[in-house]
């Protein structure tokens, strides 16, 4: 099985074209390929939709996403011995005027059998009578049910990776309204507020990270999809920095900060070290936050078991982001679902990163690793 990056690597973008499904192609284009039994479910289940049924190849097929129709190019073509199929693909965009009359007009005069094939993410995106119109779920449900019954390794690994990568761009099976949500959708909306309130009550208290001068200031923060409270040291007319700045909070979604994998669509209480780019830069070389990271890994085992640590940089699972290196996550629900007023929820905050905060200054590997990053204040 050839590499997919390299044959990734190898595509050529054209101008005015969806990235998005420049990519999808191209996966999609690499999988028949490298699979006769790709190639076997896939044209089967196209066969079934195709007007004019034909003939499926029974030996080797050329599949090209690189054919020049006259300036006009098809997303794919695959050929073999008495029939061409050529395919256009659409994520959300729609077909322009006369797409495929193009490539009829072309192909007619090059094959002396073909059926155009369009494939898009919603059926209202369906027009200009191809001889056959599918659905990305239609190509999702193929490769999942194959997924299922194959012992082949690598196939395995190969077929999960693109039913992901439609499923995550929405072109994997549709899923209704949600009837729970349906439920609770007035109560839901007033979550960011009664969020905002527990915390922005709890930066009016006491913290241990206080005791070195590092603040509270309440955040939420859209890039980051966070919100709580934001602990940074300050460097006098430089104000607050990310050297590093400590974050208490709650994680609304995992996928700035590289911890999809984690959350389990579900909310997260988080506490973060962030660090700005002359701390990435420190921190890389740093032995101190060599030894810092080992503690606090050590720490959370020993008395915060019901928290996962987190090094993007070291965990297989994670994408590494440079300006959330390491963080702890634990499930929100659990935590919350006893307690009944907004006093309880604002105190519980406080108590539970309290107890963080002051096990962390205990740390000598912490206490060092601020000392050594305030040195660069000189460096802003």
């Amino acid at each position: 099985m050839d590499s997919l990056l390299v044959n990734l690597r190898k595509y050529r973008p054209r101008d005015n074209t969806d990235p998005l499904e420049n990519f999808v192609t191209e996966a999609f284009a690499w999988l028949l390929r490298s699979s006769e039994e790709v190639r076997k479910v896939i044209f089967t289940r196209i066969n079934q939709a195709l007007q004019l049924p034909c003939e499926l190849p029974q030996d080797e097929c050329v599949v090209s996403s690189q054919e020049n129709f006259n300036g006009k190019f098809p997303d794919l073509v695959v050929n073999w011995p008495g029939c061409t199929w050529v395919f256009e693909h659409k994520v959300w965009s729609h077909l322009h005027s006369n797409q495929l009359k193009s490539y009829r007009d072309y192909i007619e005069s090059h094959s002396d059998d073909y059926r155009l094939i369009l494939i898009t993410a919603k059926t209202y995106q369906h027009a200009q009578n191809p001889d056959a119109a599918l659905c990305w779920q239609d190509i999702y449900h193929c490769l999942h049910k194959l997924e299922q019954n194959n012992n082949d390794e690598q196939l395995s690994w190969a077929l999960n990776d693109f039913l992901t990568l439609l499923k995550t761009e929405g072109l994997g099976p549709s899923t209704p309204i949600n009837r729970f949500a349906m439920s609770h959708y007035l109560e839901a909306i007033k979550f960011d507020s009664q969020v905002d309130s527990v915390f922005k009550q709890a930066e009016q208290l006491q913290w241990p990270l206080l005791d070195l001068d590092i603040k509270p200031l309440f955040k939420r923060q859209k890039t980051e999809s966070r919100v709580g409270l934001e602990f940074s040291p300050e460097f006098g007319e430089y104000g607050r920095c990310w050297l590093p700045s400590i974050f208490c909070g709650v994680l609304l979604d995992g996928g700035d900060h590289g911890v999809t994998e984690f959350i389990k669509d579900e909310l997260n209480l988080c506490f973060v070290f962030d660090f700005n780019k002359l701390g990435q830069t420190y921190i890389s070389g740093s032995d101190t936050y060599q030894d810092f990271k080992s503690d606090l890994s050590e720490l959370v085992k020993e008395k915060f078991c019901q928290w996962q640590f987190i090094d993007t940089a070291l965990e297989p699972k994670a994408k590494y982001n440079r300006w959330h290196p390491i963080f702890l996550l634990t499930p929100m629900l659990p935590i919350f679902k006893d307690m009944h007023t907004h006093q309880e929820q604002v105190d519980t905050v406080h108590t539970l990163f309290s107890e963080i905060q002051t096990q962390l200054l205990s740390l000598s590997s912490f206490r060092n690793l601020l000392t050594e990053l305030a040195l660069l204040k000189e460096k802003i």
